[in-house]
């Protein structure tokens, strides 16, 4: 049960991958909180039209569909972090299990030192 070069190659790909998911999942909660807080300024505005960003591009539309559109966004956002996190749980346990192996043949090579 030899610990080989691809065993730490994994892990270290692991690592990267759950550190590049948790900063993606940040970033999708940031983007959520930033457009729950844009829906609410819209809610609480008098007018009845709003400029929707498209790229170089603003364009006047009807407030309630731009509002429509950007729950939209935040449910697909919402889906998107479910899928990270079941990736991330998925890439974890991976991890952990080559951490054991790798504990598992630390312990194994310091008993066979003391004997």
């Amino acid at each position: 049960m030899a610990i080989s070069n691809e065993d730490y190659q994994a892990f270290n790909q692991y690592n990267a991958q759950l550190s590049s998911i948790g900063t993606q999942r940040n970033q999708m909660r940031m983007l959520i909180d930033t457009t729950k807080n844009a829906i609410e300024e819209m809610k609480e505005s008098k007018e009845e039209t709003a400029y929707k960003n498209l790229g170089f591009v603003m364009l006047k539309v009807d407030k309630a569909k731009l509002i429509k559109d950007l729950e939209g966004e935040i449910e697909t956002l919402n889906i998107r972090i479910k899928t990270l996190e079941k990736t991330e749980e998925s890439i974890s346990k991976k991890a952990n299990e080559l951490q054991a192996k790798f504990k598992a043949e630390m312990a194994k090579e310091n008993n066979a030192k003391k004997e």
